[in-house]
């Protein structure tokens, strides 16, 4: 080649070398194309990137205020597959008090390891109120509650605009009216408001046995997971560091120990009958669980034709005001059953 290049005039031999230069460029820049489209071609993860996740972390308070919520309220329901009378009952019953221009609510199932008629009654179901969340992921059961929770709370975190979150059971009867009501007094940033316990002996055994708990002999203040309401900072902080958290058997009892190293306006609230049995009927209950369907109709048939939540007020077990200046195990003296619960709420910031 050397001496061809030798022998070529001089004018020929400049021309020659350009070409050459242009033939070893055009190589390299086909070499460079092909590598990038090689890496165009591999499973995109940018929205999942460290880079991208760190950015958007150091852009953003993840306890910032909402500016503009599309819905004052969501209310998530927690329900079963296999509980269709309990959503029809809910969805003729409490549910028909929505305003949806403020407010949205979903009934949240799981359908991991359901069969193929299961699953299409669900879908059916879906595609005829529009109004479920179907975690694919989820096997719904008891041992995976907890992080049926938590997946409902990243998919209302990504995909929900709104200021306030209820999280109840599909046997919890709500008074719509009175929560919203209620919130007009609230803050509107780092609220978790429910009937809290900080005295509740850690279970060691049966179906409620919490193997992973290691913190201390008791479980940290939590709301009881009848019903309780956060705000969406809350949630947000929840699903942001959702990979960071331990998960326990109770999903309420998670929920609590989540947020309890949190600045949080912890509200508890006598008018939440959430524990894991009722403590009877007052009209000026919110949230009352443990009801049957056909406790459901006759509820709402009450406040419907008499205005009032309860034909008879009862008290079936005594409440508790918390008292936040005590340590938690002192925390709730429980009235004598022969005495009505105050009307009344007691707060902590």
């Amino acid at each position: 080649m050397g001496l061809f290049m030798r022998n070529l005039p001089g004018r020929e031999r400049r021309a020659t070398k350009r070409l050459a230069f242009f033939m070893i460029g055009g190589m390299l820049f086909s070499i460079v194309m092909f590598v990038f489209l090689m890496v165009c071609q591999l499973p995109c993860a940018s929205d999942q990137s460290p880079y991208d996740y760190e950015r958007w972390k150091h852009s953003r308070n993840l306890l910032a205020p909402s500016k503009n919520a599309r819905y004052t309220l969501v209310i998530l329901i927690i329900s079963s597959p296999g509980n269709i009378h309990e959503r029809n009952a809910i969805r003729e019953t409490w549910l028909t008090w929505l305003d949806d221009s403020v407010i949205m609510f979903r009934f949240v199932v799981g359908t991991s390891a359901l069969n193929k008629v299961q699953s299409s009654q669900l879908v059916q179901e879906d595609s005829a109120h529009k109004d479920m969340l179907l975690l694919n992921s989820i096997i719904d059961s008891y041992e995976e509650l907890t992080n049926k929770i938590l997946q409902a709370f990243i998919w209302l975190d990504k995909h929900v605009n709104y200021q306030y979150v209820l999280k109840v059971d599909d046997d919890s009867f709500v008074v719509v009216p009175g929560i919203l009501s209620e919130l007009r007094y609230k803050p509107k940033e780092r609220l978790y408001w429910g009937f809290f316990d900080g005295r509740a002996n850690v279970k060691t055994s049966g179906k409620w046995k919490e193997s992973k708990w290691n913190l201390c002999d008791k479980y940290l203040p939590y709301a009881r997971g009848g019903g309780y309401v956060l705000s969406f900072d809350l949630v947000n902080f929840i699903a942001w560091n959702s990979d960071l958290l331990q998960l326990y058997l109770s999903e309420d009892v998670s929920v609590g120990t989540w947020l309890a190293p949190l600045k949080v306006h912890r509200h508890h609230d006598q008018n939440f009958d959430t524990e894991y049995m009722s403590r009877g009927c007052l009209n000026s209950y919110l949230i009352m669980h443990k009801q049957s369907v056909s406790s459901f109709r006759e509820l709402h048939n009450n406040i419907e034709t008499a205005g009032v939540l309860c034909k008879t007020e009862v008290v079936l077990r005594g409440s508790y005001e918390y008292n936040w200046s005590y340590p938690p195990s002192q925390c709730c003296n429980r009235s004598p059953i022969e005495q009505r619960s105050p009307d009344k709420s007691v707060s902590k910031t």
